[in-house]
């Protein structure tokens, strides 16, 4: 009987052929206890359990110095001890520093100066050895099998020829031994002639040339695929990482839009609720007011032009939206860009109220403090809307669509479409505001505190005090009659007279803008003034130049049927910036019905043949003419301090002084002046876009 011999692992008695070599394991423990690779040092070990993935060697220095790193030679997760593994620490002492593996061209091959030692004369890295041997030892097995198989053949053919008979038989197998034994010495002679040719193992582990190439390069390419693998396994977590990156971004986004929407919709509400409060008697107008401003203070940072403007709580909500979607909501050009504009635009008015207003609000919204040193600090495409800025500011007349043009021709300071409209409207807007400014006599918030800081030319603020806006007396009593008298006279000749001839509708425009000519002005201007905005001005010698003068050829009339808003104006604005146009329509309609059917002492009064005098004047002084509008009624309803007034704060409104605004209207309230301040803002600022959007239109077309 054969003898058995005890499996290392379960105990069990079995032939020695049944147990591996090495490690003397049954077939049933080589299945339960396969050999695996450790995570860290690479190295084969007999796996003991499925979750056990290092070597026992390593699970004690796991234990000791934590997780390793890699190796800086030989790039494996084994360096448990500084930056280098123990296999390389070793080698570089016994060796020293290591060289370029042949195979993977790391720097981890370590030269022992033994050609024997090398792998067929390769100098080759730890892994690429083994990797290499695994080779060899599957292609030795496979020849082993090739030769039992022949072997057995061999034995096959001897026991037929055994069985048959007959001399030819005989004569055949003879010649069949006697190749068969040619065959093995060549065999022979290969295996040889391989070890003859510096093959460093032994003649068992010997391959044929061709069989042994098409092994290593499948050996070669596997570590390639499990290299390229690994990179891709590190690409595909970067990739994720921004994408939730990218999330993170998405969602913090969606949350300050909604809270922007929030904020929004609580303005809104809040302006609701203020009109609300507003919706009492003309007796309660103090109480009303103080109720007013405490609702703004509430609501957060209340501006000078806002608490003027809360005299009349129905157009400040329509220019509040005007200005929000102008300089805070979505458009075409950056915040920091829109406030800058607003600076130049300001700057031409020399007005230091509006310009240190938007210095901050610049600042605040991420601009550059260099560009705040002048305009030739800032961006060459900013600087090429000085032109339209002049032309729009103090001769709007003069903007055509060559000014367009100049700056939509393409280059690498040239303006988008949109980014050009939107510009206009802010230049437009801020022009006007300034003319507001001046006329209400609003001062830079550093010079008073909020209660006392709105005074429109007087020593009592408006908000606070309502009363009557200039000396009392007879004659002013007796103006305000009159001029009741004259409107309610107009309003029965337009009930009664059948029409006026164009021709002298024409004759009568002329004349109005003749006697525009008469009213003084002065070219002296605030040196303290100009010298904290010269900065931002080139040219600061242009300005208002009358529309017609004896002896000159005057530009042609802008004929307001040919262009207007309504028609013309409106449609493109809400074609290319459309919320604005929209906005800007209601804007322009609010101030131009707002009444409170009152003058003066007087309530119960129809006020709109004197509000459209005032808008057709202001459009007057600008060139702009109605043909359907008797201009006589100019003449009859604005007195001459009245006329002033209004080309001073439309034309030059750095030059209105305390004096022309109390020469006017002197026993009408200031909340009435203000009103009429809101019409010179709105018309000029019409009157300017009229121009601008027609030269617009004719680029275009």
């Amino acid at each position: 009987m054969a003898a058995l011999y005890a499996c290392t692992k379960c105990h069990q008695r079995f032939p020695f052929e049944a147990l591996s070599q090495g490690q003397q394991l049954c077939k049933e423990c080589r299945i339960a206890h396969p050999i695996v690779k450790c995570t860290y040092c690479r190295t084969e070990f007999q796996q003991e359990s499925k979750t056990n993935t290092i070597c026992k060697k390593c699970a004690q220095n796991v234990k000791l110095y934590g997780t390793p790193k890699p190796c800086q030679y030989c790039n494996i997760i084994a360096a448990f001890i500084g930056n280098k593994c123990q296999r390389c620490t070793n080698s570089e002492k016994k060796y020293g520093p290591p060289h370029s593996c042949e195979q993977c061209k790391q720097q981890c091959a370590f030269d022992r100066k033994d050609d024997r030692k090398k792998v067929d004369g390769k100098l080759l890295c730890w892994l690429c050895t083994l990797s290499y041997k695994r080779v060899l030892q599957k292609t030795k097995e496979q020849c082993k099998h090739l030769s039992s198989s022949s072997r057995a053949s061999l034995q096959e053919k001897e026991q037929f020829s055994r069985l048959s008979t007959g001399s030819h038989y005989n004569s055949q197998k003879t010649l069949s031994t006697s190749s068969i034994q040619n065959e093995i010495p060549k065999k022979k002679a290969k295996f040889d002639a391989i070890s003859a040719n510096g093959d460093s193992f032994s003649p068992d582990l010997a391959l044929d040339s061709p069989g042994t190439d098409h092994f290593v390069i499948i050996a070669q390419l596997k570590e390639e695929v499990a290299t390229l693998k690994k990179m891709l396994h590190q690409k595909d977590q970067m990739i994720l990482e921004k994408e939730k990156k990218i999330t993170e971004l998405k969602a913090d986004l969606q949350y300050q839009e909604s809270q922007m929407r929030a904020k929004m919709n609580q303005m809104e509400k809040t302006h609701k609720e203020v009109m609300e409060q507003l919706q009492i008697p003309q007796e309660a107008g103090d109480s009303s007011l103080h109720q007013l401003l405490k609702a703004f203070v509430s609501a957060g940072r209340v501006d000078h032009v806002a608490m003027v403007m809360g005299l009349h709580p129905q157009y400040l909500s329509s220019f509040w939206k005007t200005q929000y979607l102008l300089l805070r909501m979505d458009g075409p050009l950056p915040y920091h860009k829109r406030h800058y504009i607003a600076i130049m635009a300001a700057a031409r008015h020399r007005c230091s109220y509006l310009v240190g207003l938007h210095m901050g609000e610049f600042l605040q919204v991420g601009g550059n403090p260099a560009w705040l040193r002048g305009l030739h600090c800032a961006p060459q495409k900013l600087r090429n809307l000085n032109e339209i800025n002049k032309l729009l500011a103090h001769r709007p007349w003069l903007v055509t669509k060559e000014h367009i043009e100049a700056l939509l021709k393409p280059g690498e300071d040239s303006w988008s479409l949109a980014e050009l409209v939107q510009a206009l409207v802010l230049l437009t807007h801020y022009h006007s505001l300034a003319s507001f400014v001046f006329g209400c006599g609003i001062k830079p918030e550093e010079e008073q505190d909020v209660g006392n800081s709105c005074s429109p030319h007087s020593d009592s603020s408006p908000a606070s005090d309502d009363s009557m806006g200039g000396s009392g007396g007879t004659d002013a009593v007796q103006e305000v009659e009159m001029l009741m008298e004259r409107m309610k006279l107009l309003q029965e000749n337009q009930l009664e007279e059948e029409g006026v001839t164009q021709e002298e509708m024409a004759t009568r425009f002329e004349l109005e803008k003749t006697e525009s000519l008469l009213v003084p002005s002065s070219d002296i201007l605030d040196p303290a003034l100009q010298s904290n905005i010269r900065c931002f001005l080139e040219d600061p010698e242009f300005g208002y130049k009358d529309f017609t003068r004896r002896g000159e050829q005057a530009p042609p009339t802008f004929r307001a049927q040919d262009y207007t808003w309504e028609d013309h104006g409106y449609s493109l604005m809400n074609r290319l910036y459309p919320d604005v146009g929209q906005l800007l329509d209601e804007k322009f309609q609010v101030v131009y019905n707002l009444t409170y059917n009152t003058i003066a002492m007087h309530c119960g009064v129809d006020t709109s043949v004197l509000r459209r005098a005032i808008w057709n004047y202001v459009h007057c002084v600008f060139g702009i003419r109605y043909d359907d509008y008797d201009y006589g009624e100019v003449n009859q309803l604005l007195e001459r301090n009245l006329k002033i007034y209004i080309k001073t704060v439309a034309c030059y409104p750095e030059k209105t002084t305390k004096q022309i605004y109390t020469q006017f209207w002197r026993h009408f309230k200031h909340s009435e002046k203000v009103h009429v301040n809101l019409l010179l803002l709105e018309a000029r600022m019409q009157a300017a876009l009229l121009y601008a959007l027609r030269a617009l239109t004719r680029y275009m077309t």
